[in-house]
Formats: structure tokens, sequence, C-alpha cells
């Protein structure tokens, strides 16, 4: 179990990182093109592309560290009124389910990676599949998180990555 913990809490590291320095560059450019607009009368022509980019971006990664600590919207009423041995079978399946569709976000975001790099983006000339990798990479994250949620209903072991970290 501590080597899905360490997997995550780097993964989840990974997001963070990028969640956090994206919605910061997001918020410069915007910020910058409320000054050069309404101070300077001028207009950046790439600030409104690169901070659509870095809202892409900060979402993607944003979704993942929701998932690490079970922030997503669900509706458990249903699980809620099953007995606890099917209400966990229910966790399971539907965490299951959720793993084959972050399969599949990974598998085919790189596959739209791979075919979107030769087209540029209007203003920066940035190829465009850097912007679609914020899918896959999330999606990883996304898939490596669920299976530590996975492995915490199957085992009962929520929290105990807060210990290791102590150790």
């Amino acid at each position: 179990m501590k080597l899905i913990n360490t997997i995550t809490n780097i993964a989840v590291a990974f997001a963070k990182w990028c969640g956090i320095s994206t919605a910061f560059v997001m918020t410069v450019m915007i910020f910058l093109q409320v000054v050069y607009r309404y101070v300077l009368g001028e207009s950046l022509s790439f600030s409104e592309e690169l901070a659509r980019y870095m809202f892409i971006w900060s979402v993607a990664m944003g979704s993942a560290l929701a998932l690490k600590t079970r922030s997503h919207i669900g509706v458990e009423l249903l699980v809620e009124r099953l007995p606890k041995s099917l209400g966990v079978q229910a966790k399971v399946l539907a965490c299951a389910i959720s793993l084959v569709f972050y399969a599949m976000l990974i598998w085919y975001g790189f596959e739209m990676v791979g075919e979107t790099m030769e087209q540029e983006s209007a203003a920066l000339e940035l190829p465009m599949g850097y912007v679609y990798l914020a899918v896959p990479l999330s999606a990883i994250v996304l898939f490596i998180c669920e299976i530590k949620n996975v492995l915490d209903d199957l085992f009962g072991t929520q929290g105990e990555d807060e210990s290791v970290k102590g150790e």
C-alpha cells in the first residue's frame, strides 16, 4: 500500500504544480490584457488565447486533485440505502467504470495529441497537441487516484497515506 500512496502523492503533486502554475499564468494574462486594453489603449494579441489554454490545463489538473479528496459531485442516495456490503460493491463498480473511462481518455487523448501536433494555434503558433496534452495527463492522474480510492474502499485504508507522510 505504501507504493500506491507514493505513486499517488507524486501524481497529485504534479497535478497540483500544473494547476497552480497554469492558474497563475492565466491570471497574469487576464490582468495584463485589462491593463493593456484600458490603460494603454492597445491589445495583446496572444493573451486571450494563452489564458484560455491555461484555463483548460488548470481545470483538467484540478479535476484530478478533486478526485484525490473525493470532492467530485456524486449521487449517493441509493448507495447509502444499501446494506454496507452492497454499498461497498456499488462503489467499487462505479470506480471500475470510472477506470475504464479514464483509460479511454488516456488512450484516445494521446491519439488526439499526436494528430494535432502539426496544427498551430492562431496567435501563439503553438502546436495544439500541447493544449490537448492536458486530457491524457490529467486522465493518468485520475486513473492513479481512482485506483487508490478503490483500494481504500476495499481494504478500509483511508487516511493511511497521512500516517505515511509523518514517518
